[in-house]
């Protein structure tokens, strides 16, 4: 028992979508009509990450719109939340907000919220009520193992046909990267391909750093690492702590030094990565290949047949570095997007060999779907170019072209009455370990996915009401009255869920 209040669960309840013949959803039926969903989850171990969420307890001191203070006060939510926006940066004002509103209650709110296996079944009910979407790509996703097999049972597959192999993260075998030297990367893309798991780590995470950091395990790994013989690679040298990725490239794996710790089950814990899904009934995967650059950004490239009509859906998922700046924007343009091996290249290199297949049963398309880190209107350092304009000039259309133009530039939308789009929602509080991002409200369409218009177009989101709609808010005032994660919608991202058809040939 969560100590939930019968009224917030209620609330949370999700039913599933309806279904059409062959299972295309009802809105759209005709043949060709795909739909896909993306999802950043957020990892497990950085779901209890000092959010502020509204108060969904039976238990509450208070009302339910209200926090209560340290020094006997109720304070609104949404006061609250103003409170700590305005601090941000201010370390003094931070430090006093924290004393006054880290109440215990607090704390046990957001636990519920995020509470491991009531988000899990809950993500798979987001599943279900979007009309359990053909194709499914997440980002941050650290429960590869547990996650598969439990959209297994609702008819998904997340492994090349004629790989059986059960899902055994990497950390175990001590499986490195580029930062491990090029006969490291090679390794892992071997051990990559062997098991058909169509899941791409990011080794060396902050959520396994985060993990192993806010468990008894930060504790124990350093004397068992001793004991091992390989303090050296997984302790810093000075300070004797755990090291941002202490498994990296560990010689031996991290395998017997979990056990050594008491952790009976090594794989329960896991990097996170990003992890492409797909209805066994309507696709088959015909290959998968791992993206990689000098700056070790990473992409994952699964390439699906569809059954009915044999034609091919090549579909690339990545997760892009965080920031909201002119400056992070600009490092992930030289980074990972317009580097000669980077998103971009990668994706306009595949956007011309779908179109050279021509039309008939040959004929292909491409999807890049990810989390950008990146909204439309953002723009670098040089004040005009951003990762929007980069990749849909790459690719050539997005779902949010009826929102934004080509450079990003919020469309005319007169007489709607809300702001553009959002895929997130979020404020990260005084218990965050991540604290550049204390204070700040993420407000905007982070989350995107693109097409070829050569083979798809856009039939529609999901409508109002429905798990991935599009969200939208008349002001970012009205916005914190929805804040991320929630009993509904365990993540800090808003899914997106659309609907594409095949573009007859004219």
């Amino acid at each position: 028992e969560l100590g939930v209040a019968e009224a917030a669960i209620a609330a949370s309840r999700l039913a599933p979508t309806p279904r059409g013949e062959a299972g295309v959803c009802k809105r759209f039926k005709g043949s060709g009509a795909v739909r896909v969903m993306q999802f950043n989850v957020l990892a497990e171990a950085m779901a209890n990450d000092g959010f502020l969420v509204r108060p969904v307890m039976a238990e509450w001191p208070i009302d339910h719109d209200s926090m209560p203070t340290t020094d006997g006060f109720v304070v609104e939510f949404s006061d609250m939340l103003r409170e700590v926006m305005q601090a941000k940066g201010k370390d003094e004002t931070m430090a006093a907000l924290k004393v006054r509103y880290d109440v215990q209650v607090a704390r046990r709110n957001l636990e519920a919220v995020v509470d491991s296996e009531a988000r899990a079944l809950q993500l798979q009910l987001g599943v279900l009520s979007a009309g359990c979407p053909d194709i499914i790509v997440m980002q941050e996703v650290d429960t590869f193992g547990r996650l598969s097999v439990a959209l297994s049972e609702f008819g998904y597959a997340s492994q090349l046909p004629g790989k059986s192999a059960p899902y055994v993260p990497a950390h175990l075998s001590g499986q490195g990267d580029r930062r491990c030297g090029d006969a490291a990367e090679a390794a892992f893309l071997r051990h990559f391909r062997d098991s058909g798991h169509t899941f791409l780590p990011k080794l060396g995470s902050t959520a396994m750093s985060i993990r192993l950091r806010g468990s008894d395990l930060g504790k124990k790994l350093p004397d068992a690492a001793a004991a091992a013989g390989v303090a050296e690679h997984v302790c810093d040298k000075d300070s004797g702590k755990l090291k941002k990725a202490p498994f990296l490239g560990l010689p031996g794996g991290s395998d017997p030094l979990l056990r050594a710790c008491g952790l009976s089950d090594p794989a329960s814990i896991d990097d996170d990565g990003v992890a492409i899904f797909w209805r066994r009934d309507r696709f088959e995967a015909t290959s998968m290949q791992a993206h990689f650059n000098s700056e070790n950004f990473s992409a994952i490239e699964v390439r699906l047949k569809a059954r009915d009509s044999g034609r091919t859906i090549i579909v690339l998922g990545t997760h892009l570095g965080s920031g909201d700046t002119p400056k992070d924007e600009t490092s992930r343009l030289e980074k990972q997007v317009l580097k000669e091996e980077g998103l971009a290249a990668w994706a306009r290199s595949l956007r011309q060999e779908v179109v050279a297949m021509g039309a008939g049963e040959d004929r292909a398309a491409l999807l890049l779907v990810l989390d950008a880190n990146a909204h439309p209107q953002l723009r670098a350092l040089d004040g005009e170019s951003n990762v929007w304009g980069a990749l849909r000039d790459a690719v050539g259309a997005s779902v949010w072209d009826a929102y934004f133009d080509e450079k990003g530039s919020e469309r005319a939308a007169e007489g709607s009455g809300f702001d553009a789009p959002v895929t997130t929602n979020k404020l990260r509080g005084f218990a965050s370990d991540q604290v550049r991002k204390i204070g700040s409200h993420a407000y905007h369409a982070i989350d995107h996915i693109l097409f070829n218009p050569e083979g798809l177009e856009l039939r529609g989101h999901a409508e109002l009401g429905q798990v991935g709609r599009v969200q939208r808010y008349k002001s970012k005032e009205a916005a914190v009255q929805d804040m991320l994660p929630s009993l509904v919608n365990p993540s800090d991202h808003f899914p997106i869920v659309v609907d594409l058809q095949w573009r007859e040939s004219p």
